[in-house]
């Protein structure tokens, strides 16, 4: 992550650049240690997602695939059932 931009396939064959930001990157390392200490995938987000939900939605489905390691369409899902959630 020493680059400020990274592609996402958001879909098979759609891929959008993203540009990786400080809040991007702190949410990113949380989730991992939040992974790493025994919370579930979508605990982590749930933690996560207030840090980065004024973001563009795939800015945050990149957070979420990296920071939970899951796939982009796993990250899709959990962001609209977090994003629900908060209302």
């Amino acid at each position: 992550m020493n680059s400020n931009t990274d592609h996402l396939e958001v879909h098979i064959g759609h891929v959008v650049q993203v540009e990786i930001t400080n809040k991007m990157i702190a949410a990113i390392r949380t989730a991992q240690k939040l992974r790493k200490s025994g919370h579930t995938k979508i605990a982590a987000v749930r933690a996560v997602y207030p840090l980065i939900k004024d973001h563009h939605k795939h800015c945050i489905w990149y957070s979420i695939m990296k920071g939970v390691e899951i796939s982009s369409r796993g990250a899709v899902t959990y962001y609209y059932n977090v994003r629900e959630r908060r209302g």
